[in-house]
């Protein structure tokens, strides 16, 4: 839902702006369409849960691949009709957004994009927990939150994921408004610059803190995240356990960090 409202990065985390969820608008330089019913009011069920899981819309168009139809694609049929069915609920709003216009993009970026980042199924080349439905449960939910997609750094060259580096943080992000940027946090579960000196106990907490509005209502000045902390925090603590133990499994690589750099 963060990407199709507005956020408020006068708080911690950037929570949605309420009465915008689904609006849809200018985000990252590409035009977000709303996903409220004024927009696909007139698509079907089937057409939703095809753009969502293989981005192809009503039209047969490819959707731009900053919507991450790559990781949805891993959505169980029941949880990708029940977010259609979410959808059907939202409070139909205006939509006032201009078509999309691909010129202003070089020939087969869109394509480009896409093969150089998920060509290979970068999701397959991670760690199988064969048989323990838990850690299976954790991958599911750590592909679908695109965990991937913020904490590996970018060749922003080559506009492909640095398959060194999955994980282990880096990427660089400047919000709108802000006068400086932040890295993203390696977690991966090295024990000097990951996670791996986290416990269990220490991993829920930092979610279970942004239940409470308290907690985020509040301008944090640098130490903003774009990380929708007050998202994840609605998991329930058994999906957040089952995530941090996934996140075990994978390999732990060394990379400082340097969260805010000059």
């Amino acid at each position: 839902m963060h990407c199709h409202a507005d956020r408020d990065f006068t708080k911690f985390s950037g929570p949605t702006r309420p009465g915008t969820e689904g609006s849809g608008g200018q985000r990252k330089g590409v035009v977000v369409r709303g996903i409220t019913p004024t927009t696909l009011g007139s698509w079907t069920d089937e057409e939703l849960v095809r753009a969502i899981t293989t981005g192809i819309n009503n039209k047969g168009d490819t959707l731009f691949p900053t919507m991450p139809y790559m990781n949805y694609r891993y959505l169980t049929p029941y949880d990708a009709e029940s977010i259609v069915a979410y959808l059907r609920t939202l409070n139909p709003l205006p939509d006032s957004i201009p078509d999309r216009d691909l010129s202003i993009y070089p020939p087969g970026i869109v394509t480009s994009m896409y093969q150089d980042w998920y060509g290979d199924d970068i999701y397959l080349s991670l760690s199988q927990p064969q048989g323990n439905e838990e850690l299976l449960k954790g991958k599911y939910l750590v592909t679908l939150a695109g965990c991937l997609g913020c904490h590996t750094n970018i060749d922003r060259k080559a506009m492909a994921f640095k398959r060194d580096s999955v994980f282990a943080g880096g990427q660089l992000s400047n919000k709108p408004g802000n006068n400086f940027k932040v890295n993203s946090a390696n977690i991966t579960p090295d024990t000097t610059t990951g996670i791996g000196a986290w416990s269990e106990e220490v991993f829920l907490a930092k979610f279970k803190n942004y239940r409470d509005k308290e907690a985020y209502d509040y301008n944090p000045g640098k130490y903003n995240s774009e990380m929708p902390w007050t998202v994840f925090a609605n998991m329930t603590d058994e999906d957040i356990r089952s995530i941090y133990r996934y996140l075990r499994t994978i390999r732990p690589i060394r990379n400082r960090v340097t969260k805010w750099p000059q």
